[in-house]
């Protein structure tokens, strides 16, 4: 608390916790902290007048006259360190009140400077330059503050958020996600759901730090903690081909997960993904593919693809037609034979025709058969089980596959479809 000297005419000024809370304002994420009042300190009248009159100024948000009457008191050759204390936190407020944050802080900075503070002022102290920094837009200064109010013992995750953000800001994305990662494990071992601020920082920091498989990870966090954003989506597909392409033998397994997860934006997508149907004798497939490319908007439209979209449906169509009449006898011939891969065709045939539990019952028997490759049918196995509402026997079907393949990595994104996913 300030007082006059007691020599003097006694003048009255902001206490230190007065002066703090002038200072800050609404900051950019959280509420700042403030100082503790201290001791008592006394000035004179050559400082404490002009200083009353800048705290009077400032209250009238007329800044000018503030700094004028700030210099006044800064002009004071026999003002004691108290005293200096006294204006330099005032002249921060002022500029904090400007937006001049820049000038705020190393105001502040100077006037910390001035007087002894206990280890939790100093900690407080630091978080506030830390924030003045940041609001400034200094996000490498704002970071090395940062760092010294955590290890002061500043960590509140609102706060070190803010740090997390500054360090990526300021182009250091490891120390960023290495300081978000802490943030998300830590609500997340507390029973909260991180939030989608910090994984979207964290996602960027792994980006930025070439970390693939944390960037894919967190993307898959923040779709099962609700963001179904198509970008988001996109996001996830694109890591997980550049981390490690999917083979051409699983290009239509892949088309049908982006197409559920809505992350096919035009019209190619569609039509290059009913082609792969159709080559897989799936016409109902495609032909549901090109109808929800219509129902959407995306196919259909006037223009110079138009006919041969509509040409690709008209076949399709066709191709059901004569699929089904034959549909029966190749099932008797299918099963005489005992041809797992066969089954397992017809049974995806059956389940594009809308039959989908005679499609899971066909490729379940597929399975005890000799496969050319078991994993891509049990995939589809957990696809269809899912469309039929058979979330658990998905599950199992999933965890079956063998870990670290193509069709587990495409696994974890069906169980994520339907866990948090569309």
């Amino acid at each position: 608390m300030l007082k006059a000297r007691t020599h003097a005419p006694r003048r009255r000024l902001l206490p230190l916790v007065a002066l703090a809370a002038a200072l800050m304002g609404p900051p950019v994420l959280l509420s700042p902290p403030a100082l503790a009042a201290g001791p008592e300190i006394t000035v004179s009248p050559e400082v404490g007048v002009p200083l009353q009159a800048a705290k009077a100024a400032l209250s009238a948000k007329r800044y000018d006259q503030a700094l004028t009457e700030i210099e006044k008191a800064r002009a004071v050759t026999t003002a004691t360190a108290q005293e200096k204390w006294a204006i330099e936190l005032t002249r921060a407020a002022i500029y904090k009140a400007q937006s001049r944050f820049d000038l705020a802080a190393n105001a502040f900075e100077a006037a910390l400077s001035l007087v002894p503070m206990s280890a939790d002022d100093q900690g407080g102290a630091l978080e506030t330059l830390s924030q003045l920094w940041y609001r400034a837009g200094d996000y490498a200064k704002s970071a090395g503050f940062g760092e010294k109010a955590m290890a002061a013992g500043r960590r509140s995750d609102a706060f070190r958020q803010m740090v997390a953000e500054a360090y990526y800001r300021s182009k250091q994305p490891q120390p960023a996600a290495k300081l978000a990662k802490a943030l998300v494990e830590e609500q997340r071992k507390a029973g909260r759901a991180p939030s989608q601020d910090i994984l979207q920082l964290l996602a960027a920091s792994e980006f930025d730090s070439g970390n693939s498989a944390g960037y894919i990870k967190t993307l898959r966090e923040q779709i099962q903690n609700g963001d179904n954003s198509k970008l988001t989506w996109l996001r996830l597909f694109d890591a997980m081909q550049r981390e490690k392409p999917i083979p051409e033998r699983l290009d239509l397994d892949w088309a049908r997960l982006r197409l559920a997860a809505g992350a096919y934006e035009n019209p190619d997508s569609y039509t290059e993904m009913a082609q792969r149907a159709m080559v897989e004798e799936l016409p109902a497939e495609a032909e549901a593919v090109l109808a929800k490319g219509w129902a959407l908007g995306i196919l259909g439209k006037p223009g110079p693809k138009q006919e041969r979209q509509q040409r690709l449906r008209d076949y399709a169509a066709r191709q059901i037609d004569a699929q089904k009449q034959g549909l029966e006898e190749r099932q008797r011939q299918v099963l005489a034979d005992k041809d797992a891969n066969a089954v397992a065709k017809l049974g995806m045939i059956r389940a594009s025709l809308g039959q989908v539990d005679q499609g899971i019952a066909l490729l379940q028997q597929a399975l005890k058969g000799k496969l050319m490759s078991p994993a891509a049918v049990r995939l589809r196995l957990a696809m269809l089980q899912y469309r039929a509402g058979q979330a658990q026997a998905a599950a199992q079907t999933l965890a079956s596959l063998p870990a670290g393949s193509d069709e587990a990595r495409m696994g974890q994104i069906w169980a994520l479809l339907h866990k948090g996913g569309t």
